[in-house]
């Protein structure tokens, strides 16, 4: 399973049994090589990372800034480097993130905690811009570097949750006034059988270990405090 429509809409998703409608279009099979664990990221982290990877229209050998390294933003750059993008600029200020930013595929790794993101990555691709641009934030702040970064007639990607502030705003000159034919596309975790699959099958092959971003596992009757936990940010 996978999709907005099973982690938020339904109820009983938290139970070791849970009844699944339309089963033959929203239930994948597990292959023997991957573990539960595993499976576990295909129905969020990696289809909503990956998601804005895919609509980043990365070209081969392209440039793509990816803007916060958390589980989602890790399996954008993750997403990124299997897409074949030729250089990855991972935007992040915390050392953790930053590690495994570079183990995902990122080639350079900017800390927004001592510079300016939006001037290193300019510097970084020679003042040109990225042809693609991931937020994975979810700030007006973020938003408005993403846009600043990609050069005219590139994409910004964004599968950031912007749940604060009435408005987001969008900078004039680096959107060429409203002619640089930047392209904003937004997704929210896609899911489904055969995306489900695809997904399972870049786990059966080995292209990604998105384990690595575990940080601790709870049982069912601890799940309070695992949200607890997610609460005080002391989680990935």
């Amino acid at each position: 399973m996978g999709g907005w429509q099973f982690a938020n809409v339904k109820d009983g998703t938290f139970a070791e049994y849970v009844h699944v409608t339309d089963a033959d279009g929203n239930l994948a099979h597990i292959p023997g090589a991957v573990s539960a664990h595993e499976a576990l990221y295909t129905t969020d982290m990696m289809s909503t990372g990956f998601a804005a990877a895919e609509n980043a229209a990365i070209p081969i050998g392209g440039t793509v800034a990816v803007f916060a390294q958390g589980p989602v933003g890790l399996m954008a750059t993750k997403g990124a480097s299997l897409q074949g993008a030729g250089t990855i600029i991972a935007v992040e200020t915390v050392p953790k993130r930053q590690e495994l930013a570079r183990e995902y595929g990122a080639d350079h790794v900017v800390d927004f905690g001592d510079t300016d993101a939006v001037e290193e990555s300019m510097e970084l691709t020679d003042g040109v811009g990225v042809d693609a641009a991931i937020e994975a934030l979810g700030s007006d702040q973020t938003l408005q570097d993403a846009i600043k970064v990609v050069k005219p007639g590139g994409t910004v990607s964004n599968v950031g949750y912007h749940g604060d502030g009435e408005y987001r705003h969008i900078p004039r000159e680096e959107w060429g006034v409203g002619m640089a034919e930047i392209d904003i596309v937004t997704d929210l975790c896609p899911g489904g059988r055969l995306r489900i699959k695809r997904l399972l099958r870049l786990l059966a092959n080995d292209r990604v270990d998105p384990t690595k971003m575990t940080t601790h596992e709870f049982e069912f009757d601890e799940i309070e405090e695992a949200f607890q936990l997610m609460d005080e940010k002391r989680t990935l």
